[in-house]
């Protein structure tokens, strides 16, 4: 570290600056990454990000980096950690973690969780150097913009709350941090529900190029008949000439059988997610 470079928590800093140090830290990353102020709004939110146990990195007065750092009970989650080209290569995102780790040992926290795109092999390595160990496999999916809408009705909107809830009761045990229904509880604007029949629930955003999937549920007692893939092409009629996709936090062999069978092609993205025991 050099004297130029110094960090204050995300509770010290405005989000203008706190998104300025995302974008930078994630210069020329391997998914390229533009942050705004109200979609870093929405990550702290969704992923119970703590502004006392996240930093905002500058070189001299510009911001450079970030860490964020979500909590949930006893869990923690590197949600994100990039540190910019002024102050990439000098060992500083090595000393990042591992102050991390020891900070979440001094809360007591029993496990420290973080994902990382599997073609990032440096930052990969790194993690496995530091103690953290392969858990499994994420995944994504989309429905190219260049299929035929389906023949069906245009998937109606529900409200958000209901929609939440839905999502609550259906989904399934042991997701990722970003896909529980604990990201979703507060849930509000840019996000949208849909259901089908009170058996199929989804919510997405739709304010980008594409229209992605947050969360996907069909209700375990009506499994298999249909009401997911009938959704699923419900909003494909209500979106035509737009692509529908999930991101790659999905547990490997979740959905897998499933998209095949509705036309979904499976992402050539893939992550890892990386598990630290701190008990």
């Amino acid at each position: 570290m050099t004297s130029a470079i110094s960090y204050r928590r995300l509770s010290e800093c405005s989000l203008e600056d706190a998104a300025e140090g995302f974008t930078a830290g994630f210069s020329g990353y391997v998914v390229p990454m533009n942050v705004t102020v109200p979609s870093l709004q929405l990550r702290i939110e969704r992923d119970h990000v703590d502004p006392n146990e996240s930093f905002v990195y500058f070189d001299g007065e510009k911001p450079a980096g970030i860490l964020l750092i979500g909590r949930r009970g006893d869990l923690s989650r590197v949600g994100a950690i990039g540190m910019g080209p002024t102050i990439r290569g000098r060992g500083f995102g090595r000393s990042v973690m591992l102050d991390a780790i020891e900070a979440a040992k001094a809360r007591g926290d029993r496990k420290l969780i973080l994902e990382v795109i599997n073609t990032n092999e440096r930052a990969r390595d790194l993690y496995l150097s530091l103690g953290f160990v392969i858990t499994r496999k994420l995944v994504g999916f989309g429905r190219s913009r260049k299929l035929a809408a389906p023949d069906a009705a245009p998937g109606e909107e529900c409200e958000l709350g209901r929609a939440a809830g839905m999502l609550a009761r259906f989904a399934d045990t042991d997701l990722t941090w970003q896909t529980e229904p604990r990201s979703f509880e507060t849930a509000g604007p840019p996000l949208k529900g849909f259901t089908f029949g009170g058996k199929a629930v989804a919510l997405l955003d739709d304010t980008g190029r594409h229209v992605r999937l947050y969360g996907l549920a069909v209700d375990p007692a009506h499994r298999r008949q249909g009401f997911g893939r009938s959704l699923i092409d419900a909003l494909a009629a209500r979106y035509p000439g737009r692509r529908l996709f999930i991101i790659e936090n999905v547990p490997e062999g979740l959905l897998d059988r499933f998209m095949r069978r509705i036309g979904w092609r499976k992402s050539t993205l893939t992550q890892s997610e990386m598990v630290i025991d701190l008990a």
